[in-house]
């Protein structure tokens, strides 16, 4: 399920998710071969939250160009908790060095800028990215 961004104001919430059983049930049977028995073990907590994935697959870090003092840290890629610190890395690079790095350069919100909006185009490319970010292929 995808949610347009322009379906809902900024003011208000997102709709909420609820937890894909079938999906997570999917996750650790592909990672049951490097979980051995902890596979077998109860879930006892899930966290949900509307993941964001762009149609590059690559984060949006640093301060746009067009709206100065507007700083992004988006299209994490479902990556959250685990992620933050790497991001914030990412971040604090971008925002304080004279020189970022090419990789942190390259995550520019200012990629997209001027380029026309193919909602539709947009939306298939983010599910692509979906579809296959995850895979285990062992």
């Amino acid at each position: 399920m995808s949610v347009d961004p322009r379906s809902y104001t900024l003011d208000g919430s997102p709709p909420p998710i609820a937890e894909d059983w079938p999906v997570l049930a999917g996750f650790m049977e592909a990672f049951r071969p490097f979980a051995g028995s902890l596979a077998d073990q109860p879930v006892r907590s899930v966290f949900t939250g509307w993941p964001t994935f762009t149609p590059d697959s690559r984060f949006i870090i640093g301060e746009s160009g067009a709206v100065p003092g507007f700083v992004c840290a988006v299209g994490c890629n479902a990556h959250g908790v685990s992620g933050s610190a790497g991001i914030g890395r990412h971040l604090v690079e971008a925002l304080t060095e004279r020189e970022p790095s090419p990789y942190v350069r390259s995550l520019t919100p200012d990629r997209f800028r001027g380029a026309p909006t193919d909602w539709a185009a947009a939306e298939r490319a983010a599910r692509q990215v979906l579809e296959t970010y995850y895979h285990i292929g062992h």
